[in-house]
């Protein structure tokens, strides 16, 4: 299908990432809900989906809900079709604004997807919801409705998520987002330069598929560069804007997971890399369309050493729910 040819032809060969200016301020309390109370809010929300019982799930009473960029009522989308979960969890704690992002592995019908998802804490109730399901297209669906395939499958446990880092080999709070936003100033319109500090054994991963530094000799030339590499060839050009960067900091795993957009406006015929060579723009990315997507990142002794990105296509330029835009 389109999306599955987008992903396993297109998105691999142009290297096409996929996720955040700091989610909001801290509401009143919340920053006395520890690591510990954050993730056990984590843990009630999946028991909740399962059950499809939005009241097993402590709330406020103005709760916010959205589900892959559309605000909804609690219960609604993947409260309604869930079968549980997968064993892959990962959680960023952020107790100073009562937030933890965290991703896991969906289940609908034995139908896995690559999820993602961010709650906010006031009070000790959830007074935020934010999910991304990146379901794969399957047999039946409507073409070009669905998204590229994933590989949920081949998302297992990582001890590096785990790892609590020593606090002489932490950088600050702001460092840790200043890494991950140079990560998308470095995409956006992408020139080969890099504002961010990578390590040299940075990997990522796209919906379950390694996209960089990939050690299957079978994956392309391009897949198997590093992270910094690949950027450095100003391939991603076509990345009009790295946009609605928000951020979710866990200071004690040096991690920061962030929620954006990639708009792509469609006008990008010809990409001169920086060797020289000039690669033809064909489809999708000859038509405007954006990807909406959270993305985690894992920083060792202050460089990018893991990147993994949940994402899915959306209408292009696709306003974000949790964003307040000024009007024109």
């Amino acid at each position: 299908m389109m999306r599955t040819r987008v992903f396993t032809i297109l998105l691999p060969a142009l290297l096409l990432s996929a996720v955040a200016v700091e989610a909001g301020p801290s509401p009143a309390k919340a920053n006395d809900c520890d690591r510990v109370c954050l993730e056990r809010f984590v843990d009630q929300y999946m028991v909740a989906v399962a059950a499809h019982d939005p009241s097993k799930l402590p709330t406020t009473a103005s709760i916010k809900y959205t589900e892959n960029n559309v605000e909804m009522s609690i219960g609604e989308g993947l409260w309604q079709t869930s079968d549980g979960w997968g064993n892959y969890k990962v959680y960023v704690d952020d107790p100073p604004t009562g937030q933890v992002g965290f991703l896991a592995v969906a289940n609908e019908d034995g139908h896995l997807s690559c999820f993602a998802g961010r709650l906010r804490v006031a009070d000790r109730k959830v007074s935020e919801i934010e999910i991304i399901v990146a379901r794969p297209d399957r047999p039946g669906s409507v073409s070009g409705s669905g998204n590229f395939a994933g590989g949920p499958e081949n998302l297992k446990d990582k001890p590096l998520f785990s790892e609590m880092e020593p606090a002489d080999q932490r950088v600050s709070r702001e460092k840790l987002t200043q890494l991950a936003s140079g990560y998308f100033d470095t995409i956006q319109q992408n020139t080969g330069r890099i504002y961010t500090t990578f390590d040299p054994d940075c990997q990522r991963l796209e919906n379950g598929t390694i996209t960089a530094n990939n050690p299957d000799p079978q994956a392309g030339p391009v897949q198997r560069m590093g992270c910094q590499a690949q950027l450095e060839t100003g391939m991603l050009k076509l990345v009009t804007r790295a946009r609605d960067r928000r951020f979710v900091v866990d200071e004690e795993k040096q991690m920061v997971f962030s929620a954006a957009f990639f708009d792509h406006d469609g006008t990008l015929r010809k990409n001169k890399l920086v060797d020289g060579t000039v690669r033809t723009i064909g489809p999708p990315f000859d038509r405007p369309y954006t990807f909406c997507f959270f993305e985690l990142f894992k920083v060792k002794s202050g460089k990018l050493r893991q990147i993994e990105a949940v994402l899915l296509t959306v209408p292009y330029y696709m306003p974000s729910p949790w964003v307040s835009y000024a009007k024109k």
